[in-house]
């Protein structure tokens, strides 16, 4: 919607309900498309206002109480599209690992955020990104200003990525190597406050913030008694991160899910985001499904987790092979066999069925 004050209003109301504010218009949007296609019809939405506000106001009442259409948009884009069928898939063109993201569309890929994008495991950009600039500095003297006083860096290195950056150097700058660090950089920080409840605000998310990863091993030993330095707290982090990253493939996520809508960005590099992930998957000790290796769960002091995987068969099972002239609808067709197929074998005989969002 254009309308500003509209905008507040329906993302307000939503989380006056509790439900996402941020991710629920989308839902309502996505409900709006497939009746303007004629695959929701009058008889499935019966009552609906003609004004588009209105329509906004009914469905979001319709998704909270769970009433008629609205008990299945509820369970989000990914899962209502496969529920509604007759083509709604081909409109849940703005989902990454079935979960609602930033509605916008870029120009040319962008290495970093191709990668935060597609292996991120908190489904929202703005809980990974943050630390860098997102455009190059027009001149040498604003680079050079800029990196002066640029202390909350892990590695002095990753100042050269800043004054080398130049215009229009996407997609092939920065290399695949450096991009794998600046992405691990970035997440490592937001892994840092979840586990530490420091603002975002305050370090992970904005460039030179007031807490980084210099001052923090201080301020987290003074508070607690423990006896923590920086290659301490990263390994921490990157404990907990490959943890969550455990559980979300025990539930079934695999390479095939970690992918941007096919038009996130207008330029795409098929052959160059493959080689990304391949990249980054072997830098962060994954195998090339984007399962964390046996060996990297051991040296983190989770070699539980890495046994359940493998009594699970996770090492063992085969990859969902994806070709170059799949369409997005047969793609989505062949995570859905896959997701039900993971969801019987990846249960250990007599437990209990997971819940699903």
């Amino acid at each position: 919607m254009s309308d500003l004050d509209f905008g507040f209003k329906i993302a307000g109301l939503a989380q006056e309900y509790g439900v996402d504010g941020y991710t629920t218009p989308q839902v309502m949007a996505f409900a709006l498309e497939l009746y303007e296609a004629g695959i929701l019809t009058d008889q499935d939405m019966p009552g609906m206002p003609s004004d588009n506000e209105g329509r906004f106001f009914w469905l979001l009442e319709k998704i909270v109480r769970r009433e008629g259409i609205g008990d299945v948009l509820a369970n989000g884009v990914y899962w209502a599209a496969q529920k509604i069928g007759k083509g709604a898939e081909a409109y849940d063109h703005n989902t990454i690992k079935k979960h609602e993201q930033i509605p916008i569309k870029l120009g040319t890929l962008n290495p970093i955020f191709y990668l935060m994008w597609s292996t991120g495991e908190k489904i929202n950009i703005t809980q990974i990104e943050g630390q860098i600039p997102q455009a190059p500095f027009a001149t040498k003297e604003e680079k050079e200003e800029f990196v002066k006083d640029w202390v909350q860096v892990p590695k002095e290195e990753f100042k050269e990525f800043v004054l080398n950056w130049e215009p229009r150097s996407l997609p092939h700058y920065p290399t695949i190597e450096a991009s794998c660090e600046l992405v691990e950089w970035q997440e490592t920080m937001h892994y840092i406050d979840d586990a530490t409840g420091v603002c975002a605000g305050l370090s992970s998310f904005p460039i030179k913030p007031p807490y980084h990863i210099h001052n923090l091993p201080s301020l987290i030993s003074f508070a607690t008694g423990m006896d923590i330095d920086e290659a301490k707290l990263w390994q921490i982090a990157n404990r907990n991160r490959t943890l969550i990253r455990a559980i979300n493939v025990r539930r079934g996520m695999r390479r095939i899910d970690e992918k941007p809508p096919e038009d996130h960005w207008r330029k795409r590099f098929p052959e160059m985001e493959a080689k990304l992930l391949d990249e980054y998957y072997k830098f962060k000790g994954w195998n090339n499904e984007g399962i964390p290796t046996k060996e990297t769960l051991d040296g983190l002091g989770l070699d539980y987790v890495g046994q359940d995987l493998e009594q699970r068969g996770v090492y063992k099972e085969k990859k969902v092979k994806v070709t170059k002239q799949d369409s997005p609808k047969s793609k989505k067709a062949k995570v859905a066999k896959r997701d039900s197929k993971n969801e019987k074998s990846q249960r250990k005989p007599g437990t209990k069925r997971d819940s699903k969002k």
